[in-house]
């Protein structure tokens, strides 16, 4: 422990079991990877003192075993979990004086300068909670520590602990300026399929993309409107406005934004059941495959976060649904009416890119860097009609 230090906190769920479908095992093999990346990172940071995992991965707490600096604190299997009081506890009784904590899925594209600007800041901020985003967060750092107590914990997510520590903790916000590396984080298989297409993917999530082989087909599709002047580019669900509502970005040709839903979990309307999409009205009234004709029919490409249209038409999906629809797997999909709206997807007349919240934020934003690299190498022409 060194007052003079941050110390970095990870958490990662378990392993993957052999009982699961292929793509949550895919999921699952993926957190454990990235968590190993972060820890790496992290072990390269010189204002990092320790770095705590806490985890119900047994593959992962046997792997971190050979790093110093890393203590792993297990999950007690068949004990119900709460993040909140899970964080609240490993702060209190490791006595982390600066705590700073990222999902371990939650920056795979980090660098070691940024982490090091993140753990200079927080140690010389004071009252403060420091995040990539204040309503959805996937990592974020905060002093005092003891502020933690002054929140209703969340039990499930960490996604609005900022927000909470603003507003009931008293603390005040330095939200971080949005960049790719901040903004993108894996949740579903499309972002790592996104992943997959980066040089600079880190080695233990760069061995797991190998071995998956992700169809990447329809991302390669859509790049050359993302560098056309010329191409119309919609995004539907919740989009992150501060990156895509810009008048310009790296998307240089015309944007349509359909923005509904953001902090539907944040908020607890998803739990609530009070999740409700224009779009879904539209599929209720003309069906998926007319509403994505109706898209298809002023837009060169469309990036679709479902996640609001499936909850506004009262989906109670797998994970594996979910994942199977983001990657076009229609076949791996058991709910009929989401394997309707995939088919739909796939075959409509323009491109279509399914996933989460990431594939209208921080996912698209990567590709469209990956899409302007390989125009810039010459690898990559603009489509001009």
């Amino acid at each position: 422990m060194s007052d003079d230090k941050v110390d970095l906190i990870l958490f990662c769920p378990g392993d993957a079991r052999a009982e699961q479908p292929r793509y949550e095992r895919l999921m699952a093999r993926s957190r454990v990877a990235l968590t190993l990346d972060m820890v790496e990172l992290g072990l390269q940071c010189e204002l990092i003192d320790r770095i705590i995992v806490a985890t119900a991965s047994a593959t992962l707490a046997t792997l971190l075993a050979a790093y110093d600096r890393v203590y792993v604190e297990r999950d007690l299997p068949g004990q119900p979990f709460h993040f909140g009081e899970r964080l609240a506890e490993l702060i209190e009784r490791l006595e982390v004086r600066r705590p700073l904590y990222f999902g371990g899925s939650g920056a795979p594209l980090y660098s070691l300068e940024s982490l090091e600007e993140l753990c200079g800041y927080l140690l010389s901020a004071e009252r403060t909670v420091i995040a990539n985003n204040l309503r959805s967060a996937d990592f974020f750092g905060f002093t005092p520590p003891d502020a933690l107590r002054r929140i209703a914990l969340p039990a499930s997510q960490d996604n609005n602990i900022p927000w909470l520590l603003m507003r009931q903790g008293g603390l005040e916000v330095e939200p971080l300026e949005p960049a790719i590396e901040n903004t993108f984080d894996v949740d579903t298989p499309s972002d790592l399929a996104i992943l997959s297409l980066f040089e600079t993917a880190k080695r233990h999530v760069r061995a797991v993309l190998d071995e998956a082989q992700l169809d990447t087909t329809r991302l390669l599709a859509v790049m050359p409107h993302l560098v056309s002047i010329n191409a119309e580019v919609t995004l539907v669900g919740r989009v992150a406005t501060h990156i895509w509502g810009r008048s310009w970005t790296d998307i240089p040709g015309q944007k349509r934004l359909y923005v509904e839903e953001r902090g539907l979990k944040a908020t607890g309307r998803a739990e609530r059941g009070e999740v409700r999409s224009l779009l879904g009205y539209l599929v209720e009234e003309v069906g998926p495959q007319r509403m994505f004709d109706y898209l298809a029919s002023f837009s060169s490409a469309i990036f679709f976060d479902t996640r609001p249209l499936f909850y506004h038409l009262g989906l109670h999906l797998s994970d594996n649904d979910r994942y199977a629809s983001d990657l076009g797997d229609v076949d791996a999909i058991t709910d009929p009416r989401a394997r309707a709206i995939t088919a739909a997807a796939l075959g409509c007349e323009k491109p279509v890119i399914l996933g989460g919240r990431n594939i209208v934020s921080g996912g698209l934003w990567a590709l469209t860097q990956e899409a302007w690299n390989r125009a810039d190498a010459g690898l990559l022409m603009a489509q001009e009609s």
